[in-house]
């Protein structure tokens, strides 16, 4: 059965339906659901957080979910930060207007033209935003466009050479296709070495931290529950833990990393 082709229409329906479940808008570091994702925000609060950073565009900022964590971790340097988010979501926008948050402005946009000037921002993230983006060069140009001379730009996006993310969406493929339901078209995949040259072509170079592959993920889940190996879901909290202790700053053979790592992360800086 073939499901709809991703475009801009369906990952909108996509993420407006997410919103109406009603998820915590930070999730749970101490769930297995939750770790991985948890630590991605933090990682863009932790440069947020830099002294050199006055101002920050948040790109597909959902509900607020970095601004808030921002405000409660680093109240200080959340006082003296100006952040813009942006995102294709009213429904999500009315959301984080709703938090009343000082120092934030959230807005709509079009998913690819940024409602601002040349060299406004010190910093641009975008958490797991840019595999739900069609023309991800015409964004990344956008983003290059906006950001300082010395400004940066955070990504993290799911790794599709991942062997755990490919078995999982086989699996979450075979449960639609058994109840007749397509799977959401909101997934445009990039892998990481498509990233790399992709961001090379709009004139970004690598920042310390560089574009590397991170969180190993070495299980199958389903349902909250571990497949390969077989645990149940406070097990596998504990064993995806470990892993990403021992892990995450092991430096692998690259066809090895790309196939027990979840995501690619990349921090970058303009091209002078």
């Amino acid at each position: 059965m073939t499901g709809p082709r991703v475009s801009s229409a369906t990952v909108l329906a996509f993420f407006e339906a997410e919103i109406a479940k009603g998820r915590p808008l930070v999730p749970d570091p101490a769930t297995v659901s939750g770790l991985g994702t948890y630590r991605k925000y933090l990682q863009a609060v932790t440069l947020m957080a830099d002294t050199a950073v006055g101002k920050v565009l948040d790109v597909g900022c959902n509900r607020g979910s970095v601004e808030f964590l921002f405000h409660r971790l680093h109240p200080a340097k959340a006082a003296q930060t100006a952040i813009h988010g942006l995102d294709v979501s009213g429904q999500a926008i009315e959301r984080a207007t709703a938090l009343g948050l000082p120092n934030c402005v959230f807005r709509t946009y079009d998913g690819y033209s940024l409602p601002y000037e040349s060299n406004t921002f010190d910093l641009v993230c975008m958490v797991e935003v840019i595999e739900h983006v069609m023309d991800k060069e015409r964004l990344l140009r956008e983003v290059s466009r906006v950001l300082t001379p010395l400004g940066r730009l955070f990504i993290t996006t799911p790794n599709p050479e991942c062997w755990a993310l490919k078995a999982q969406l086989a699996l979450w493929r075979t449960l639609h296709k058994l109840r007749r339901k397509p799977l959401p078209a909101k997934d445009a995949f990039i892998s990481n070495g498509a990233l790399a040259r992709l961001l090379s072509t709009v004139g970004f170079c690598a920042a310390p931290g560089g574009c590397r592959f991170a969180w190993p993920h070495l299980f199958i889940e389903f349902l909250g529950w571990s497949i390969l190996p077989p645990l149940p879901p406070r097990m596998l909290y504990w064993y995806q833990d470990r892993c990403m202790r021992w892990l995450n700053d092991v430096n692998l053979p690259d066809r090895l990393a790309k196939r027990i790592h979840w995501s690619s992360i990349a921090l970058v800086s303009k091209r002078v």
